[in-house]
């Protein structure tokens, strides 16, 4: 992976974990980080698997929050 998707990574994790506990939109983090919604949600995704983030959906949008550590 470049650099650039690490940085995008940690930056879109450090958004959510600023926020937290309140949920974020993908598309409040995608205009607040100035990326593309879809990579966005990529990203999100990913991190989702690594375990750090949960999220749920209301209607359309997926709302993302930061998992509690153990």
């Amino acid at each position: 992976m470049g650099k650039r998707r690490v940085d995008l990574g940690k930056s879109v994790y450090n958004y959510i974990r600023q926020l937290s506990p309140r949920p974020v939109s993908t598309r409040e983090i995608s205009e607040n980080l100035g990326i593309a919604w879809h990579t966005a949600d990529r990203y999100c995704l990913k991190i989702q698997l690594e375990g750090k983030i949960a999220a749920y959906t209301i209607g359309k949008a997926t709302a993302w929050y930061l998992l509690k550590s153990k």
